[in-house]
């Protein structure tokens, strides 16, 4: 645990040590959050291109799926 001090405007500096163990880098977006009673959560938000990755291969292409809702309305209005 650091201790830091809270400049201007609520801003404080999160020392090197910290990123490193969170992971988070320069341009990095952060998740601020207030548990109460002094607790402050800061958490590293994933970016775009890697929640693409995340779940890659795990969702259908769009290719896949261009035809199949013509086929569901089609069968809808056999009924």
């Amino acid at each position: 645990m650091t201790i830091v001090k809270v400049g201007k405007r609520g801003t404080l500096v999160i020392p090197a040590r910290e990123r490193r163990k969170a992971g988070i880098e320069e341009g990095d977006h952060v998740e601020v959050a207030s548990e109460g009673l002094g607790l402050i959560v800061v958490r590293r938000v994933p970016s775009l291109k890697e929640v693409q990755r995340r779940f890659e291969g795990r969702l259908p292409q769009w290719s896949d799926l261009e035809g199949l809702a013509d086929e569901l309305l089609s069968g809808e209005m056999r009924r």
